[in-house]
This record gives structure tokens, C-alpha cells and sequence, in this order.
């Protein structure tokens, strides 16, 4: 998204965006092309360079479908990450120089301590999938939550 964001001004990012989401959570792979070719008849007048991120990474979107919704929400929600990057990049960036490699390991092992302490709100619906997860990958699974 954010690739082809930098392509749309920021009075279109919204509608631009809503049509996007409408493609990649739509509930089928065929109405999720079919969501794709209405965006690219839309967008792809005023903004061919945006509409072409999409185009070369379609497949990735496809792929997607070979999931059930539940485990596809997780996967494109990137949030959690997004913020523990950004702690970590805190970490880092205010200091100038780090004395050695360790130093710079233990400072983000700390804050990941922290940053992890922080993370009491429950994966929605993660009961189901964690059975999803268990039909498609068996006991690599069930072995790592185990």
C-alpha cells in the first residue's frame, strides 16, 4: 500500500485506499479480481505509476486466498510490527554511536522486554485460527505453540 501511495496526492489517499481494501479483503480470489479491474479502470488514468504497484504484485495478493479470512486479517495487519519498529527505532536513533555490537543488541533486547510487557490485548478470534492454522500446517504448528 505504502508503495503505491506515494503516488496519490494526499486529498485521494482515502478513496484510494478504500478501493484498494476492497480487492485484498474481498472474500474470494475472483472477486478480488474483479475489485482489481474496477480499481485499474478508476485510478490508472490519473495515476498509472500507482496502479502499476499493484499490477507487478498482484500474485502476492493471490497468494493470499489460499488462506482463510481470519488468518489473512492477521496477515495484513501489520500494526503490531509497525510498532515495535518504531520503538526500536527509537532505541537507536537517539544515540549517536554505540561502543560495540553487544551494546547495541542489549539496548534492543531491553526495549523489546519493554515494548513486549505492553502487549496484553488478545489476537480477535485466535481460537479459530490457531485450529486454521493447525489443519493447514499440522504439528509444525502445534508444536511451536506448544
Amino acid at each position: 500500500m505504502r508503495n503505491s501511495l506515494k503516488y496519490i496526492p494526499s486529498k485521494h489517499y482515502k478513496e484510494f485506499t478504500h478501493d484498494a481494501g476492497l480487492f485484498y479483503k474481498a472474500v474470494s480470489l475472483s472477486e478480488a479480481k474483479q475489485y482489481f479491474q474496477s480499481f485499474k479502470e478508476k485510478w490508472e488514468k490519473d495515476y498509472p505509476a500507482a496502479v502499476k504497484v499493484w499490477e507487478d504484485n498482484f500474485s502476492h495478493v493471490e497468494q493470499m486466498f489460499d488462506y482463510p479470512a481470519e488468518i489473512r486479517r492477521m496477515m495484513y495487519t501489520t500494526n503490531t510490527i509497525e510498532g515495535l519498529n518504531s520503538a526500536l527505532r527509537k532505541v537507536t536513533n537517539g544515540k549517536a554511536a554505540f561502543p560495540n555490537d553487544a551494546s547495541v543488541m542489549k539496548a534492543l533486547f531491553l526495549r523489546t522486554n519493554d515494548v513486549l510487557k505492553k502487549w496484553t490485548k488478545p489476537i480477535a478470534n485466535w481460537a479459530k485460527v490457531l485450529n486454521q492454522l493447525s489443519v493447514i500446517f499440522g504439528s509444525r504448528i502445534t508444536d511451536f505453540v506448544n
